[in-house]
């Protein structure tokens, strides 16, 4: 298949906070007919900001929903197919605020992410520092909680990148052996929870090209899911520059029809099945 037979569900442009990318450098892709369209997911923390409002000390980037919006109405003008989507990071401590902030922002879709539990970011490195597995799989006991509660908003179309934290290590890092018991028990319980909540996963393909070797979430969550009637998934670079739009679409599709799945959904046209081009 050609790797822009689908469209990404998962961008970022320099609004977010760890991209430099403006989202004008990916219109060229539109313009020649490279891509179809182009979803656009920046993060915005909102429970992090409402911390950095409550303590002025503490500087963060906030978030600019209103330039978002103007730059994808500017897109739109111009005929270009875009969705105007979020990529929250939801914790159950800031619901109201997560719900007060996208709840006047009407956004196409949105995309929850297990980014962080207490103020530990699972997708930073610094957890390696562990010499033993004992405080990992605390770790791992968080984490799946947070994405169990995030699946239970209903407000939320997506979930993001289910096994994140795997991204930058391979599959025989000693922690990940130390816990793969106790990780594969939460993933099951939580690809069923998948499953029945009829919410779409994200299938991100960014660990392909990282030591990982993998799509997030891994093939055991992925074969489970569909264990348990899970049919919902939708494709995900999680660029944050052009050259990765849509990067690694082929090697998950492929993956994908592997494991039985016929069609992904877009989380913008969520009961819309979208066939899995043929490889």
């Amino acid at each position: 298949m050609d790797r822009f037979s689908l469209i990404d569900a998962h961008v970022h442009t320099s609004l977010s906070d760890d991209s430099q990318c403006p989202m004008e450098a990916y219109w060229a892709l539109l313009e020649d007919g490279t891509a179809q369209g182009i979803g656009f997911a920046d993060h915005w923390h909102p429970g992090i900001e409402a911390y950095r409002r409550q303590y002025p000390g503490y500087e963060r980037k906030a978030f600019d929903n209103e330039a978002y919006r103007q730059q994808i109405e500017e897109g739109r003008a111009k005929g270009y197919r875009l969705y105007r989507g979020i990529e929250l990071t939801y914790e159950k401590q800031w619901h109201e605020v997560c719900m007060q902030g996208v709840q006047a922002q009407q956004y196409d879709y949105i995309i929850a992410s297990a980014h962080t539990f207490g103020g530990l970011w699972i997708t930073r490195d610094y957890w390696t520092n562990l010499e033993t597995g004992f405080a990992f799989s605390w770790m791992m006991e968080q984490y799946y909680r947070a994405v169990r509660q995030s699946l239970n908003v209903p407000e939320f179309d997506a979930i993001a990148h289910i096994g994140i934290y795997r991204r930058n290590y391979p599959s025989d890092y000693f922690l990940l052996q130390y816990a793969k018991a106790q990780i594969e028990d939460l993933e099951d319980e939580i690809a069923l929870a998948a499953a029945r909540s009829g919410k779409i996963i994200e299938v991100n393909t960014s660990g392909l090209a990282k030591p990982s070797k993998t799509c997030l979430p891994g093939p055991f969550f992925l074969q489970r899911f569909k264990h348990y009637g899970g049919e919902k998934l939708c494709l995900s670079s999680d660029a944050h520059m052009v050259k990765d739009l849509n990067v690694g679409f082929e090697i998950a599709a492929e993956q994908l029809r592997s494991f039985g799945f016929s069609a992904i959904y877009y989380p913008w046209d969520p009961e819309t099945p979208v066939p899995l081009p043929s490889s």
